[in-house]
């Protein structure tokens, strides 16, 4: 028989060939299984531990388990948490941050604190194992430690609200930090260790309050070292890389403190104030690279951690180089399973209970966006268990001083199981909760917003042939060939929106009676343009608009024109905003709710009080640094007052650009939407100016947002007062939207025009000279740029190379 002395190191790397390998092929074969991909991998692993059962002879899997089921767990850590802590910690969005900080410090601590003490008071009173209480305080502690993975992945996929994902992210991120804080407290005592009450306090103090000061030195370090290194992926990457590895070694073995914790806050800190000295042109590499170092990290430990629950499994592993440091066949029965099931139950108890605890005061908006019972119902769903967990298990199982074997079996088998539950439970069923909670409930707003990008959407391919050029060799192409090649299913995707909408308007309309029927032309138009539905548009609309004003500006950065202190700012106060913007909306639906009389005569006023507010919001940050610019005056310093001027221009400029940038798509699509308008007054489809049907069944789905009047007068005997009265809601519509992107579109022009007053008026009399050096600045930024795409265009072709050629992108960098 082999033995374990007898195996190579280099037999380790056929795990992770393997893991790979698992990835990969789960990845792209079983993509639309509607089981999440780390369930999947639990479920693989499982079943390679299972069959360790059988003769070794049978496989040749034995000797690369036999390594990495018997690794020290604090090597293991060491391998993967910087990967994992950092990655998601780094791609958190700033502001969402920022604004959730109160809230996943909450959960975090104190949540966690109630966590444990409550599993620790199953383990004591529920489970007939006679635990002492130090035991029971550890077993709970080390279930306290949650990894929603599973969770946030369906988030972003079926594209829930990102501030919800951005609290059970960062609450599980500092979740499994604070949890491992306590869990290392409290196996002092089960090792047999006595500790007063100051010992607890400097214990805690080191691991937590140390390893945050490390994680936040290190940010600071990094982040200063990365704003002298400019358009280099290879040093900013691997300086990232080195940085994180290096916090969680400093942290954990030279400082005695929480590795993790360390690089977390690392993370967030990076994050928050030092991401932005990544250069640009980096962050889609960087983004990249973190990406696929966390796929690769979490794919190898949720395989591992499905092996780990096989191999404690009955039957017993064949080969003696795969059994544990404890006979689990000793110790588990048929009834542990029982128990098993009843500590899920509790784990969801613990956690609604936890949730509900603090529920007061997460709703209130004062720690972060107000939680209602939808998000909590998912922030108690979320409550997945994962690697970080299962680690501490195996803390408890190689621990020479705790001297239990009993204890340490019932450990690692209740640790892994709760993984491989929750994961697959939990995790596999997140994306119906969310449906069954109306988080992924599109509005009629949005549905009607919806239909016009579809049919944008779908019309550039007809457009595209109708203006193409014939190639001089190849000719013209295939209009049916590039149809079909090109094919997105938008109109597919359109007549689902519009089903729904349909949906939504019956149903509205049998609530609200038989009166609605009755309802001129007029009278539609009037609720349409008047009624809460419409200021619910027009918030739509202001969102919208607001995004893409907050994309110019990352287009802005990306060219040079802005520096990170200035994205920083205007991105802040577009995300402040938007916030302003979601909340007023927010307020709409509460008092539709709660009401639906419509006012058109106060529907203005109505929809003002939530007019656009990031130009009143940076006019406040400009006047704020006006006390910087009075000191620099008092103090003589003329080249500090000027640079003060130099920014706020740039950020006026900036400001400007981004909201007529906005205005120009915004004119785009009310063109779209009046030739609709015009086409629906007349009873006609009018998806498009170019009807590009080539088929019966491409003609139905083209027709059947347009024609739905016919369908509806169909179901009702074929009566012709339904079909005009669907002609006049079209209308009405089409209007009610008209008028939304027309006053918002007047709303951006309003606040270009205080800004270029504001710059006119305040900044530009001080400082007359300072427009002309700007502008200079700018062509000399294209002109870099165009420097340096010409250069490299030209050595890509072969045309030119040397070490001269290196020095002039060196110095065209460094100029930029």
């Amino acid at each position: 028989m082999e033995s374990l002395e007898h195996v190579a190191p280099t037999e380790a790397l056929l795990f992770i060939l393997t893991c790979i390998i698992i990835g990969v092929a789960t990845k792209y074969f079983l993509s639309s299984v509607p089981v999440p991909y780390t369930a999947l991998l639990l479920v693989f692993g499982l079943c390679i531990g299972l069959l360790q059962g059988v003769a070794h002879e049978a496989h040749a899997f034995t000797a690369t388990l036999s390594l990495w089921m018997t690794i020290d767990p604090h090597l293991l850590l060491l391998i993967f948490l910087p990967i994992i802590g950092f990655s998601a910690a780094i791609g958190q969005e700033p502001h969402l941050l920022r604004k959730n900080w109160g809230q996943i410090l909450i959960l975090a601590w104190p949540g966690v604190v109630v966590t444990f003490l409550l599993i620790a008071l199953c383990a004591k009173f529920f489970f007939p194992y006679g635990w002492s209480w130090p035991q029971a305080l550890l077993f709970g502690a080390m279930l306290s430690a949650t990894d929603p993975v599973a969770v946030v992945a369906v988030l972003h996929e079926v594209g829930a609200d990102e501030k919800l994902a951005s609290v059970i992210d960062g609450e599980s991120l500092v979740n499994d930090g604070s949890a491992l804080v306590i869990f290392l407290v409290l196996q002092q005592f089960v090792e047999g260790y006595s500790l007063s009450a100051g010992q607890i306090v400097v214990l805690f103090v080191q691991l937590a309050v140390l390893g945050a000061a490390i994680g936040v030195g290190f940010a600071l370090l990094t982040s200063f070292w990365l704003a002298h290194i400019f358009n280099d992926a290879t040093l900013e990457i691997v300086l990232t890389l080195g940085a994180a590895y290096a916090c969680y070694f400093v942290s954990e073995e030279l400082c005695g403190a929480s590795g993790l914790l360390a690089v977390v806050v690392m993370g967030f800190s990076m994050s928050v104030m030092g991401g932005r000295h990544i250069t640009s042109r980096i962050k889609v590499e960087m983004h990249a690279f973190w990406q696929a170092l966390e796929w690769l990290a979490n794919t190898i430990l949720f395989v591992w951690v499905g092996i780990t629950l096989g191999l404690i499994l009955p039957p017993k592993p064949s080969h003696p180089s795969l059994a544990m440091e404890v006979e689990f066949t000793d110790f588990l029965t048929a009834a542990d399973v029982g128990y098993a099931v009843v500590l899920y139950l509790w784990l969801m108890v613990a956690r609604t209970v936890t949730i509900g605890v603090f529920y007061p005061l997460l709703c209130t908006g004062h720690v972060g966006y107000a939680m209602n019972w939808r998000t909590a119902t998912v922030m108690v769903w979320a409550g997945l268990r994962g690697a970080v967990g299962v680690a501490m298990s195996l803390f408890i199982l190689f621990d020479p001083l705790i001297t239990s074997d009993e204890y340490k079996a019932h450990c690692v088998f209740h640790m892994a199981l709760m993984a491989f539950a929750t994961v697959l439970i939990n995790g596999s069923t997140a994306k119906y909760v969310l449906k069954w909670l109306g988080l992924l409930r599109m509005t009629p707003q949005q549905v009607q917003v919806l239909q016009h990008v579809l049919q944008e959407v779908d019309d550039i391919c007809s457009s595209k042939l109708q203006h193409l050029d014939p190639n001089p060799v190849l000719g013209c192409p295939d209009p049916k060939s590039v149809q079909a090649w090109t094919d997105v299913d938008a109109r597919a995707s359109l007549a689902s929106a519009q089903r729904r909408l349909r949906r939504l308007k019956a149903l509205s309309e049998l609530q609200g009676g038989s009166s609605a029927a009755a309802a001129s032309s007029k009278a539609a138009a009037a609720a349409a343009v008047g009624g809460r539905g419409w200021r619910q548009l027009v918030c739509e609309y202001r969102s919208r608009l607001l995004h893409v004003v907050k994309a110019k500006y990352g287009e802005l950065y990306q060219h040079f024109e802005l520096g990170t202190g200035e994205i920083g700012t205007l991105q802040e106060v577009t995300d402040e905003a938007l916030d302003a913007t979601h909340k007023h909306h927010h307020h709409e639906q509460q008092q539709q709710h709660a009401s639906a009389d419509v006012d058109v005569e106060n529907a203005a006023t109505h929809a003002a009080a939530g007019s656009l507010t990031d130009w009143r919001r940076l006019k406040a940050h400009l006047e704020a640094g006006s006390w910087g610019a009075a000191l620099s005056r008092a103090c003589g310093a003329e080249q500090l007052q000027q640079q003060q001027a130099a920014s706020k221009l740039i950020l006026i400029n900036a400001f400007v650009g981004a909201h007529t940038a906005a205005q120009q798509l915004v004119s785009e699509h009310l063109a779209q939407l009046s030739t609709a308008g015009a086409a629906a007054a007349d009873g006609k489809p009018a998806l498009s100016n170019n009807d590009t049907r080539n088929s019966p069944a491409d003609s139905a789905v083209y027709d059947a947002g347009a024609m739905s009047h016919a369908s509806a007068s169909a179901a009702s005997g074929g009566s012709r007062a339904a079909q005009q009265q669907q002609q006049q809601q079209q209308g009405a519509d089409t209007d009610g939207e008209l008028q939304a992107a027309r006053l918002v579109l007047q709303e951006s022009k309003d606040e270009v025009a205080a800004a270029l007053q504001y710059a006119h008026e305040v900044l530009l009399p001080e400082h007359p000279a300072l427009p002309q050096k700007l502008m200079s600045r700018y062509v000399a930024i294209q002109v870099l740029e165009e420097q340096l795409g010409f250069l490299e265009s030209t050595e890509a072709a072969g045309l030119i190379r040397g070490e001269e050629v290196k020095q002039v992108q060196h110095k065209a960098n460094l100029r930029l």
